[in-house]
């Protein structure tokens, strides 16, 4: 165990901090020239997008008001990450990077920081991979897999001898481990989709959910390679035995990127037919583990469909537990989310009966940011007769729960990308109730360069950039017809990327998220979690980071194309939009991002897995 002094020690090799009227504290980076490091750099795609309106291609007419920035402003709601980068068509700046020496040639004295969490990926290059999902095998938790998006995608084609003998052909990775995550077994990437004749590459996003025969389902965005233009949807693919048998690869052959002998995939659904200005973004996946249940172990698929126009809504889609066929039960003119115009962060669970539920936010206005309002549905088995949506809370705007909260759209300490508006929502599958419980981060102090819209045309409820942020959770009782009114589990911080996730056998509801409040500066990253062993009826929290982690310490998260550079909320993809946990008996698994590991001469932005017993 780590402390934090002795982080501080490690990462004082190569950072100092210096005082800063508008950001509180930066940290510039003191790195030696050892960048042949590619940073998937899109300058001003995450500085408060509403400063750059652009007029989106699809909406003539008034400018629409947007989340997003650049090209991805056609669309109003938050896009993930991995979205705006296809969108954007966004690539490494290679002229950069070939203008510095190799890292491989030009080590650092720079060692890893060793804390209680298991660096969970078998790649050897200093390449980032953030944003992360995990399952566990309730039947055999020995079984762990766990997703995220590879930054190497990005990457390799430009260095392959830098990624060695680990070419990815897709976004989408994946790691196994055979003892409860323990130890690293193997990993690789998801193969890509072959769609109508159509080559849609595996384009992150991830989100797995165990099967009822003790394998996995891996969900994924699948985007043409050369440009969303040219295909985009959601895909989902099935492990089989082969995943934890020792003997067999679970690589995707670049030679054959469609095929991987680990996993076989399916189309869920999308549009193939060149020019495609729809989107389909931020897929969820839940299982139907009710024997009882007509349905037992379909996987049901929720999805935000952005139009052409720039409006969004819910989508959901059903596969059988083989993939042999998925049928959409909410798309078109009749969706889920009813009236909302700008839905974002579909998310379908399954209760332990079977039933199924939908929550989503609706994201302002065609010319606002707010308010957010964010709502649940919900359908008996097989999940074709939903009702009318009930409102869990709202906020950002006069007449809403939380008037003064607003939508975290950056931070003011700089730290990391924000998934914005990221929801959570879970069922209690243990027999200890029939509870539904929701969690959210809003911003609650700051508000940094929030524009008057009479200097700059922008939304007159433009947020800025967020100084203090607090996790939100509400609870239901009644199949979510009525919720609690929402209470505040985090510390004054800023606290982001909250997660529910309910202990199968305990029933105790752990709500894990970052916070910077062991950092009296509100810059470096620890991961906490708010557990509550009496029905959410009271909350305690437990830190699961032993020490804390310099988000700018990878180069991935630090611009060197200017002298001074830039941090966090400048560059993507950094931490990704979320990450998650899972708990069964007791014992809680989060798979979360960190820059705590040395390679190839500079810290890198790696899957941790934190394993914690007796929670």
């Amino acid at each position: 165990m780590i402390s934090s002094v002795l982080m501080s020690d490690h990462y004082s090799q190569h950072a100092k901090y210096y005082s800063d009227r508008r950001f509180h504290l930066k940290a510039v980076m003191i790195v030696p020239k050892v960048t042949k490091y590619l940073t998937l750099i899109i300058i001003g795609l995450i500085v408060l997008p509403s400063l750059t309106p652009i007029s989106p291609k699809t909406n003539p007419g008034p400018t629409m008001t947007s989340y997003n920035p650049g090209p991805a402003a056609s669309f109003h709601a938050p896009l993930s990450s991995a979205s705006i980068i296809a969108v954007a068509g966004a690539r490494p700046n290679v002229q950069t990077a070939l203008s510095s020496p190799s890292q491989f040639t030009n080590p650092s004295n720079l060692q890893t920081i060793h804390q209680n969490a298991l660096r969970f990926i078998n790649d050897s290059s200093y390449f980032p991979q953030s944003e992360t999902s995990v399952a566990v095998d309730p039947n055999n938790s020995n079984h762990v897999v766990g997703g995220f998006n590879d930054g190497k995608f990005f990457f390799c084609p430009f260095f392959p001898a830098e990624c060695a003998t680990t070419l990815p052909v897709s976004l989408s990775g994946f790691t196994v481990s055979n003892d409860g995550g323990l130890s690293v077994a193997k990993g690789g990437n998801l193969p890509n989709l072959n769609a109508s004749g159509v080559l849609l590459t595996s384009w992150g996003d991830p989100s797995l959910a165990p099967t009822v025969d003790g394998n996995f389902f891996y969900a994924s965005l699948a985007i043409s390679p050369f440009d969303s233009l040219f295909g985009n949807g959601v895909m989902i693919a099935k492990s089989n035995a082969n995943l934890f048998n020792p003997n067999i690869s679970c690589a995707t052959p670049i030679h054959d990127p469609t095929n991987n002998p680990c996993w076989d995939t399916a189309f869920v659904n999308g549009e193939t037919a060149f020019p495609v200005y729809s989107l389909e973004d931020k897929e969820r996946i839940a299982v139907d583990r009710d024997p009882s249940s007509p349905y037992y172990g379909s996987v049901y698929v929720g999805w935000d469909h952005f139009s052409r126009f720039g409006f969004s809504s819910s989508f959901l889609a059903r596969c059988d537990g083989n993939l042999a066929a998925c049928t959409m039960l909410s798309e078109g003119p009749v969706t889920i989310s009813g009236g909302d115009l700008f839905v974002a962060w579909t998310t379908p669970v399954v209760d332990k009966s079977g039933n199924v539920y939908v929550a989503w936010c609706n994201f302002g206005t065609f010319f606002t940011f707010g308010p957010v309002n964010c709502r649940v549905s919900n359908s008996p088995p097989g999940g074709t007769s939903f009702g009318p949506p009930s409102n869990i809370l709202s906020y950002m705007g006069s007449g809403t729960t939380l008037p003064a909260d607003t939508v975290v759209i950056g931070w003011a300490t700089e730290q990391f990308r924000t998934g914005l508006g990221l929801i959570s929502i879970a069922t209690d599958p243990s027999p200890k109730s029939n509870n539904l419980y929701f969690t959210t981060s809003t911003c609650t102090a700051g508000h940094y360069y929030a524009v008057s819209a009479q200097i700059v045309p922008v939304a007159a409820d433009n947020p800025g950039n967020c100084g203090q942020s607090a996790i939100i959770f509400s609870e239901s009782a009644n199949n979510g017809t009525s919720w609690s009114a929402p209470i505040t589990l985090s510390n004054p911080a800023v606290n982001d990327q909250p997660y529910v996730t309910v202990d199968s056998q305990t029933g105790t509801v752990y709500v894990v998220y970052y916070t910077t409040q062991y950092d009296p500066f509100n810059h470096r990253i620890d991961v906490v979690g708010s557990i509550s062993n009496n029905l959410a009826r009271t909350f305690h929290q437990q830190r699961v980071t032993t020490a804390s982690d310099e988000p700018n310490a990878d180069p991935n998260m630090y611009d060197y194309i200017l002298s001074n550079g830039f941090g966090g909320s400048f560059t993507v993809p950094q931490f990704g939009d979320y990450f998650e946990a899972t708990a069964r008996g007791g014992t809680l698994r989060v798979l979360f991002t960190g820059n705590y590991a040395v390679e190839a001469g500079t810290f890198q932005t790696d899957p941790f897995l934190a394993v914690l017993n007796g929670q």
